[in-house]
Formats: structure tokens, sequence, C-alpha cells
């Protein structure tokens, strides 16, 4: 007989349910959220557990390692659609959602997601922190902006290396302000100095990387970008076809259709927020501040005529995601064409 476990996990607890191949509930109980209590909680003689699953979350990834070493066949499911399935539970507790999710892995319901390999999970770490770091910087300069600007004092458009000169010359002369400018620039100043560090953490990883470095041979993608691409996508024979990539990056247009209603809506959001903003990013380089003509600014700028600048951005990223995928299928570099006369006339 095969038997199906369902596991509801949260930070310091994992709500565990086991049932046989009729669905009926063979043991259930709590104990300590650690791949090695959980599999000895499974484990029973004479049991043969054909599968486990449990929702993607924080821990997901680190308990399905654990559990994938002690033997088991671990599936992390899709939160969305375990959510959708257990919306119907008139009462939400740990124990009904183990319940539910042991019924989904034993029926099949479920949509599986991919468990990055610990290389993408480092990359991503080190893109998250350096990411929080820029978030912090621009948290702390914009900070001084605000306290400068209640005494009427314009920082105005400044260069980053020239922003603590500026500063200074502003609060000049007003103790209170001199006080509170000189603590965030040290606070600054040390953000800036392990910022720096991590970029060239991240640019010794891009270099040592041959798929990175392929990527970044595609207009508008640095570094940065190639290594976010890199680690979100992580194996980019999930996707059967290069154009599916847009969609689970959640840029391409939501729908809803019912009788006779049927709307197209704003891009879906759906897939990694991070990836998404990054490669809008780097939309709007393309056809904003690079010089260097190519097919896809090209592109890019017809659409942005006949729309607007923003839907243009989010369909040059789109087809720049793409473009990455197909790169790193065919383990090619970006091929730059020579601008056509017609090109060279709508300029």
């Amino acid at each position: 007989m095969q038997f199906f476990v369902g596991i509801d996990v949260s930070l310091e607890s994992a709500s565990i349910c086991i049932v046989d191949e009729a669905g009926v509930i063979i043991k259930e109980g709590k104990c300590a959220c650690e791949p090695e209590v959980i599999a000895r909680f499974v484990r029973m003689p004479g049991r043969r557990i054909e599968h486990v699953g449990l929702e993607t979350g924080s821990l997901s990834q680190w308990l399905h390692a654990g559990l994938t070493r002690e033997g088991f066949r671990v599936t992390v499911m899709e939160a969305r659609h375990v959510r959708a399935s257990l919306a119907t539970m008139r009462i939400k507790t740990d124990r009904n959602d183990a319940r539910g999710i042991a019924q989904l892995v034993r029926l099949g319901w479920f949509k599986s997601v991919h468990v990055k390999t610990p290389s993408a999970q480092e990359t991503r770490a080190l893109l998250g922190g350096r990411q929080f770091l820029v978030d912090k910087v621009t948290a702390v300069e914009n900070s001084m902006r605000a306290a400068l600007r209640n005494f009427g004092l314009r920082m105005g458009p400044v260069t980053r290396p020239k922003w603590a000169s500026r500063a200074r010359e502003l609060a000049s002369g007003n103790p209170a302000l001199e006080v509170v400018v000189e603590a965030l620039l040290r606070v600054r100043e040390v953000l800036l100095a392990e910022l720096r560090d991590l970029d060239k953490k991240l640019l010794g990883m891009a270099r040592a990387d041959p798929v990175v470095r392929t990527l970044m041979t595609a207009p508008g993608v640095g570094a940065i970008v190639a290594l976010t691409f890199k680690s979100a996508i992580d194996d980019p024979g999930r996707f059967q076809r290069a154009r599916d990539v847009g969609p689970w990056l959640g840029l391409t247009p939501s729908r809803y259709q019912s009788g006779q209603i049927d709307r197209m809506g704003r891009t879906s959001q759906a897939g990694d927020a991070g990836l998404r903003t990054i490669l809008y990013e780097a939309a709007a380089t393309i056809l904003g501040r690079m010089t260097h003509w190519s097919a896809l600014k090209a592109w890019g700028v017809r659409i942005a005529r006949r729309s607007c600048a923003k839907k243009a951005r989010v369909a040059v990223a789109r087809k720049l995601a793409v473009l990455l995928l197909s790169m790193w299928k065919a383990d090619e570099p970006f091929r730059w064409t020579s601008r056509p006369a017609e090109e060279a006339a709508m300029a």
C-alpha cells in the first residue's frame, strides 16, 4: 500500500498528515520544523511513503533539500493553487491544512514549482543583500533631502560622488542640520563601502560564469541583470518554448472572460518580482540611454510612438527575457546587426 504525506509548515513547527491510497488518515500530528525530525515522524516499519508535499514558503527549499536527502520524493507545491483548493474549508487550522495538502498530493491536484539549486540560491542571497543596501542608501539620501528641504535648502540634481560635499555645503551654518547630515553621511558611507564590496563579489562571479558572460552580450544587460536572470531561471530546460518565460514573469496581459464579457487587463504581475523589475529597468535603458542601435530598440521605439513609453518598456522587457532565454539555450551571444536605411530615416 502507498502512503502520501502533507506538511503545513510554520517557522517553529510543522503539522503533518499521512493518508493511504483511499484517502484515509493513518497518522497526523505536529513536530519541530526540522527535516530529520519530520523524517522520523513519517517513517514507520513496513510503510512505503510514495510522495511528500509542502507549500512554497521561506523554509520550503531547505526542507525540500533535507527531506530529499532522507530518501523521500518531495514536491514543493505552488501556494496559490493550494490556497484555492483549500478555500472551501470553513475552519482553517494547521491540522486541516495538512489534511488538505495530503489529499492534494494523493490526487495529484497541484502545480509543482521549481526548487532552485544551491548555487542559484547563493546568488539570489547576494543579489538580495545588494538590493537591500541600494534601498537603504536611497532612503538615507532621501532623509537628508527631506531634512534640508524643511529649511528651504534644495539638493537638486547631484551625482553620488559629490553628494556629501553638497549636503555639507547646504547644512553649513545650522548646528542642528550639521549634526543630522554628518550622522546620515557616516551611515551612508558605511552602506556604500559594503555595497562596493558586494558589487566586486558579484562582478567576479559574472566573469567566472560563461552563461552570464553570454547573456551580457545582449543590449542593456550588465552583470547584475544577467546574474539575476540566471539565478531566477536556474534551469532553462523547464521552459519548453522560450516565449513561455513572458507569462511566467507576469509580463503578459491578464484576461477575464465570462459569457459576453471579455476583458484584457494589465500585466498579470505573476512570477519573480525582482527579475521583472530589473528587466523593466533594462528595457528603460535600452529605449532611453542606450545610443547603440539594435533591432530590439527599434521595435520598442515603434511601440512607444504608437502607444506609450510605459507599454513599450514592458514589451521590450518581455522580449528581452525571451531573447536571453534563447541565447542561453543555444549558447550563442547576441548578434548585432547593421542599421537598415529605413530605421535610420525614422530616427
